[in-house]
């Protein structure tokens, strides 16, 4: 890797502005990329102009976000990490947690998302991506039928045409997403009559991907998340009571 270039910066909140202006390089413009190793603190420090406690400091709040990591040993240093979708899916996930987020607008913006996902698995899923939808609509049956939970495997079949759609940013939206559904549904039962209607409806899904209609599998999963969003608000709203 070829020398790269910092700027100085003012001594106001030094080590925010060090984790700032790396931050930049990785993001922004492309100057460190995952898997490169950073100059060391004396070099960085004279490069940066900034004291080696700040620079530790700025380095400390990226690593602790997940965009840099320390390796010791024979390869020992600071290096850009290469952030896996479960990494940012985690984050994303943690930061809608906390926000003060709706039923509602949840589902709209799942809705939303999954249309989008429904839309690039019509254009780009291959062959396999269909034959692993159909392998897991037959699973939800046979855990039906065998009295199991079938949760996951709901779950999963949203998953599998994110996954089919081939965006990682769609992915990483849409997985995050699903987490925070995982975690409404975990808070209530799945009665039997229930988990028949999702069923069915994937079922329709599935049946409109096979013909290439994209009108019809994309009203059957408008119903199909507008149904859950419902049920879990009425449930919310019981529990009020």
């Amino acid at each position: 890797m070829g020398a790269v270039e910092f700027p100085s910066l003012k001594p106001n909140r030094v080590s925010h502005q060090v984790a700032d202006q790396i931050r930049k390089m990785i993001v922004l413009e492309g100057k460190l990329k995952p898997g490169d190793k950073l100059p060391s603190e004396r070099e960085l420090s004279k490069i940066i102009g900034v004291g080696r406690l700040s620079l530790r400091e700025g380095l400390r709040i990226l690593e602790s976000s997940g965009m840099l990591q320390t390796r010791y040993g024979v390869h020992s240093g600071t290096y850009v990490s290469n952030i896996g979708l479960d990494h940012l899916t985690e984050k994303f996930s943690d930061i809608l947690r906390l926000s003060d987020i709706t039923i509602g607008q949840f589902t709209e913006a799942r809705l939303e998302i999954g249309l989008i996902n429904l839309k690039y698995f019509m254009e780009r899923a291959g062959e396999e991506d269909v034959q692993r939808l159909e392998a897991c609509v037959r699973e939800i049956e046979y855990q039906l039928k065998s009295g199991l939970q079938t949760r996951e495997e709901n779950i999963h079949f949203h998953q599998l045409i994110a996954d089919g759609a081939k965006n990682p940013v769609f992915i990483l939206l849409h997985h995050a997403l699903l987490d925070i559904w995982r975690n409404f549904l975990s808070k209530f039962e799945s009665p039997p009559e229930h988990s028949k209607k999702v069923l069915v409806r994937k079922k329709k899904i599935l049946k409109y991907i096979k013909e290439k209609n994209y009108k019809g599998a994309s009203l059957a999963m408008e119903n199909l998340i507008l149904y859950s969003g419902h049920r879990i608000e009425s449930l919310i709203e019981k529990t009020r009571r």
